[in-house]
């Protein structure tokens, strides 16, 4: 993956956090409609579709490369992820991207989640003004 082409050419980025129980948190970036929509497992009545703003993207085009997530997925796909680049935590996740050109890639665990969660957690809930941490 060509990760400077990825990230300049996200169409939707999609992050789902969730408990053993399911109840959890899924955010969507849809940088093509400028829209994200957030659906809180804890509560059916926190769900909601906003604007993606003009200071939310100016947060995501600097914080996601920053981040270096794509990297860290890839590294932790490709079996070359050490002790190091994971942190170990009750829970699953799950991220899925498609590129303006059509590309899609799926990435998801249990249990062993990229080092680079911290930040992207951070991104979310700069963007979404909501926790995005399991209870």
């Amino acid at each position: 993956m060509d990760f400077e082409y990825a990230y300049g050419n996200l169409k939707i980025l999609e992050i789902e956090v969730r408990s053993y129980a399911d109840e959890g948190y899924k955010v969507r970036y849809d940088f093509d409609r400028g829209l994200i929509s957030w659906r809180d497992y804890y509560m059916w009545n926190n769900n909601f579709m906003k604007s993606l703003t003009d200071s939310k993207l100016e947060i995501l085009d600097s914080k996601l490369p920053e981040s270096h997530i794509l990297e860290g997925l890839v590294k932790m796909e490709e079996g070359r992820a050490k002790k190091k680049d994971t942190l170990e935590r009750p829970g699953k996740w799950e991220i899925s991207v498609e590129l303006m050109d059509g590309s899609r890639y799926k990435f998801k665990n249990e249990e062993i989640f990229p080092a680079e969660w911290i930040e992207l957690r951070s991104i979310v809930e700069s963007t979404t003004e909501c926790t995005f941490r399991l209870h």
